[in-house]
């Protein structure tokens, strides 16, 4: 019974819209009428049928009051005009409160209402041409949300009125309200962010369309241009550092590029970084990375979270001490010169990063009591290992310069040679001292207080592998 019921609406619905097509076009061949008729004679079936076809009506189309807007000039012509000028004809019953209006819609201030409204009937109260903001306003506006990478929510779903006034605004853009306050209306959880953090973006104190589209884009987070060149917009320092970077960071260069690190409204970090700075540095180097040249980088998390012994920077999550992430000119963007080398000539410039700490004296002095504890007696073993004329051990033969398992960030192996092999140091320390029996020389003790004597050891004695390179930190093993 029910089917029957449904088959019975459905045919009469399309019997009904087959005669309202017959309709109108008999409408076109009906003969406009040369005497006065009543105002309900206006919109039949045969005359006008499309003046109420609309979910909303204009009250005195509602009503049959159609001389509310036409005066019959000419019956035998069947001739109107409007009963008033047209751009005083909707004032005459809308008030349109301006206020301290600014800026005038040009629709508005032309006074052509109709324009914009249908002065029958449309799809919602307002009476707008068409089922929305979105078909209206691109009529003129046909720039705005074309289709891009990124558009905002409102103008995805055409809803112009949650930001502009349609008529008349004290803003500019004919905006609801200005500034940050009209994002953060919808925007509700960064503002709290701008309220609550330590460290706010200045852009972000003031208008937020110094970076974002309001409309559409196609960069993230709808900004005007691809993060790296709007921010250098501003940060014309960093412009001339990315340029002249010899070794570039891949999180500066690729996908969201600054917003890759960096908070572009607020942060409780420094430099607005979204983490401190060492988690932050293992969203990426949390595996192995090969870079371009082959170079094969460590897994930086797992050596870290295993080791006992941190160096200091890395005890303090703080990469940026040793590190420019950026992009700079030294070797695996260290901030100055270290030696990926195992055996180099010693100077003083290419132990620069280390001296930005460490007390230079410590192999600089062939004999000392006091800048280091690596001694046998006085006799300066720092000194020995590091300041030679042609084959000085660099600091990474024996030290790990992120984390290790031994006091004083002693490695356990060093790979060493094209291979890669890895080369037991054996260090074991002791309370005056200690000793090693490192795959590069015979067994050595040293002690601080009672100074061992090595009577075959010779000091100008070298060893085998010049120029060769540790694959030490995920580097390449080789000459």
């Amino acid at each position: 019974m029910i089917r029957m019921r449904i088959l019975v609406l459905a045919v009469m619905t399309g019997c009904g819209l087959m005669a309202a097509r017959l309709s109108a076009q008999e409408q076109a061949t009906v003969k406009a009428p040369t005497t006065p008729i009543p105002r309900e004679g206006c919109v039949t079936s045969e005359c006008h049928a499309g003046i109420k076809q609309h979910d909303v009506l204009h009250a005195p189309i509602h009503v049959n009051a159609c001389e509310a807007c036409h005066t019959l000039i000419d019956p035998a012509a069947h001739a109107y005009e409007d009963t008033r000028p047209r751009e005083q004809m909707c004032l005459f019953c809308h008030t349109l409160d301006m206020g301290d209006a600014t800026v005038i819609h040009e629709p508005v201030r032309k006074g052509e209402c109709t324009s914009c409204h249908d002065p029958h009937g449309g799809a919602g109260v307002a009476l707008l041409r068409g089922p929305g903001y979105r078909d209206l306003c691109r009529s003129c506006h046909d720039s705005v949300g074309q289709a891009r990478v990124v558009v905002h929510g409102p103008t995805a779903a055409g809803a112009c009125g949650a930001c502009h006034q349609p008529h008349a605004s004290s803003k500019p853009m004919l905006l609801v309200t200005e500034g940050r306050a009209l994002c953060l209306q919808c925007h509700v959880s960064i503002g709290i962010e701008l309220e609550t953090l330590r460290n706010v973006h200045e852009p972000a104190r003031g208008d937020c369309l110094l970076c974002h589209d309001p409309h559409s884009t196609d960069h993230p987070a709808a900004l005007r241009q691809d993060p790296k060149s709007l921010c250098i917009e501003c940060h014309k320092d960093m412009e001339h550092r990315l340029e002249t970077a010899t070794t570039a960071h891949a999180a500066v260069t690729t996908e969201r590029k600054c917003l890759n690190c960096h908070s572009g409204h607020a942060s409780d970090y420094p430099g607005l970084l979204q983490e401190d700075t060492m988690t932050l540095c293992f969203e990426c180097h949390d595996r192995e990375i090969e870079l371009p040249d082959g170079t094969r980088l460590a897994n930086m998390k797992a050596i870290i979270e295993s080791g006992t012994s941190l160096h200091g920077p890395t005890a303090q999550h703080d990469c940026t001490a040793c590190h420019e992430i950026h992009g700079g000119g030294h070797q695996r963007l260290l901030t100055a010169e270290y030696p990926d080398a195992f055996y180099l000539p010693f100077t003083e410039n290419e132990y620069a990063l280390c001296f930005n700490c460490h007390d230079r004296q410590m192999v600089m002095l062939e004999e000392t009591s006091t800048v280091t504890r690596f001694r046998n007696g006085t006799q300066n073993l720092h000194y020995t290992h590091v300041h030679k004329d042609r084959k000085g051990r660099s600091c990474r033969v024996c030290h790990d310069t992120h984390a290790s398992n031994r006091a004083n960030h002693i490695r356990d192996v060093v790979p060493f040679g094209p291979k890669g092999w890895p080369l037991p140091i054996k260090f074991e320390a002791t309370e005056r001292g200690g000793g090693c029996a490192a795959g590069c020389h015979q067994a050595f003790r040293y002690d601080r207080d009672k100074p061992l004597v090595y009577p075959e050891w010779r000091k100008e004695e070298d060893w085998k592998g010049e120029n060769l390179k540790p694959a030490t930190d995920g580097g390449k093993a080789g000459g």
